[in-house]
C-alpha cells in the first residue's frame, strides 16, 4: 500500500435526539466535516464543525475550501514538524476557515499519533489521558416543564454545574433561574455553579443588556457573549456595570483577539472550542498564554459534534488545568442518534467521563468494553 499521505473529507449530518434551542439558533442536526488521513495502512480521525453564526462558516463553504487545499495539506503538511510550520506561516488563512482546518489538523495528529503508537498527549509531549473529565449540564431554551423535567434528569446524575442559555423574556428567564436554585435546594446540592450564556442576544444594545442582566436572580459566575462579539469596550462596560465576568466564545479566536481583550479594563473567561479556534495546536498556543496571563479557562464544544471533537477537547482540558473552571460537551449518543466512532465518549455518574479504568459504551445495542491501554494510541477511537 502506497506510504503517501492522503486526504479524505466529506460533510457528516447527524440527527439530534432531542431540538436544541438558543438565541442563535435552532438545531436538530449535528452538522461537522469529517476527515479521514491514511498512510500506509493506518487512519486518523478528524473533526470540525463550521457554525455560521460563530465563524461564518458552513459545511458547504468549508469543504469548498477543502477541496481546493488538499493536495497542498497532503503535501506540506506530513509531519507534525511540517504541520507547525503550516500553521505558523498561515495564520491569517486559518483564521477564516478554522473549522474546516480543524477537521484536517485534529485528523494529522491522530495519524501522526498512530504512526508513533502514541497518544496524541504523548506525541505533543503532554499528559497522558488519563483522567476523570467533568462536565457541564446544558439548558436550552424551552418550556419550563420540559426546562424543569432536564434539571432534574441533570440533578440525578449528579451535577453541580450548571450553563443556562437566556432568551430575552424576563418572567422567563428567571423562572428559570429560580427552578434550578429551588430544585438544586431540594435536593441538597451542595456547591452548585450557574452561568447564563446570551449567544449574542442584545447584539448592539449594551445598555439594554446590563438592565436586563441586572433584574436576573444571582448569584451566577458570569454571562457568555452578551452582545455582538469582538465589541471589547462595551463587553468591558457590561463587566464593570455588572460586577461579573464576561465569557468569551466567538469573541476570543485567536491571539490578535486575545492582544485587544487586554487593552480594556473587566473581568472575563474564555471558552475555548478546539473547532472555533482552528484546531489543537492553536488551542495550546491560546492555553498557554491564557495561563501565562492567570486567566481562567472553559473548554467548550458544539452542538452535535462527535466524540473525535470531545477527546480532542479532554486533551485541551488537561492542558488547561490548573486555570481550568469547567469543561462543555461530552453528551455523545445522549443527543446523536448515533456517534460516528467506538467508543462513544459519553458522560456518565456525576456528569463525569471516566478514563482511569475500562471504558463501556454502547455501540449498535451492543455493550463494548475499551481496554485503558486504548487511550495510548491517537485518539484512541474507531470508526463504527
Amino acid at each position: 500500500m502506497s506510504k503517501t499521505l492522503q486526504l479524505k473529507v466529506c460533510p457528516l449530518h447527524v440527527p439530534l435526539r432531542t431540538t436544541f434551542k438558543q438565541a442563535s439558533s435552532t438545531r436538530n442536526l449535528g452538522e461537522s466535516i469529517w476527515c479521514e488521513a491514511q498512510r500506509d495502512h493506518l487512519t486518523g480521525l478528524g473533526e470540525g464543525c463550521p457554525r455560521i453564526y460563530v465563524t461564518q462558516e458552513t459545511v458547504e463553504t468549508g469543504l469548498v475550501w477543502l477541496n481546493e487545499r488538499l493536495p497542498e495539506l497532503a503535501h506540506q503538511c506530513d509531519s507534525l514538524a511540517a504541520l507547525k510550520k503550516w500553521i505558523t506561516d498561515n495564520r491569517a488563512i486559518i483564521d477564516q476557515h478554522p473549522a474546516a482546518f480543524c477537521a484536517v489538523e485534529t485528523a494529522l495528529l491522530d495519524l501522526f499519533a498512530r504512526e508513533k503508537g502514541q497518544s496524541v498527549e504523548a506525541l505533543l509531549g503532554l499528559t497522558a489521558p488519563q483522567n476523570v473529565y467533568q462536565y457541564t449540564a446544558v439548558l436550552g431554551d424551552s418550556s419550563e416543564e420540559k426546562f424543569k423535567a432536564l434539571i432534574q434528569r441533570y440533578l440525578s446524575m449528579g451535577f453541580t454545574d450548571f450553563k443556562v442559555k437566556v432568551n430575552g423574556q424576563l418572567k422567563t428567564d428567571q423562572q428559570k433561574l429560580k427552578n434550578i436554585q429551588l430544585l438544586c435546594q431540594e435536593k441538597k446540592v451542595p456547591n452548585y455553579r450557574i452561568r447564563l450564556d446570551a449567544n449574542n442576544l442584545w447584539a448592539r444594545k449594551t445598555t439594554t443588556a446590563i438592565a436586563y442582566l441586572s433584574q436576573l436572580n444571582g448569584p451566577f459566575l458570569g454571562i457568555e457573549e452578551p452582545i455582538a462579539p469582538k465589541n471589547y469596550p462595551d463587553l468591558s462596560q457590561i463587566s464593570e456595570a455588572l460586577n461579573i465576568p464576561i465569557i468569551l466564545d466567538e469573541s476570543l479566536c485567536n491571539l490578535t483577539d486575545l492582544a485587544n481583550l487586554n487593552q480594556v479594563n473587566g473581568q472575563f473567561i474564555a471558552n475555548l472550542k478546539v473547532s472555533r479556534i482552528g484546531g489543537i495546536l492553536r488551542t495550546l498556543e491560546l492555553i498557554d498564554t491564557l495561563k501565562k496571563l492567570n486567566k481562567h479557562i472553559i473548554i467548550g464544544a458544539h452542538v452535535g459534534e462527535t466524540s473525535v471533537l470531545t477527546r480532542a477537547g479532554m486533551l485541551a482540558a488537561q492542558a488547561a488545568r490548573p486555570q481550568l473552571m469547567a469543561q462543555e460537551g461530552g453528551f455523545g449518543t445522549i443527543l446523536l442518534a448515533k456517534d460516528m466512532v467506538t467508543p462513544s465518549l459519553t458522560l456518565g455518574a456525576g456528569g463525569t467521563i471516566d478514563l482511569t479504568k475500562p471504558y463501556i459504551s454502547k455501540v449498535s445495542d451492543k455493550i463494548v468494553t475499551t481496554p485503558l491501554d486504548n487511550w495510548k494510541l491517537g485518539w484512541g477511537l474507531a470508526i463504527t
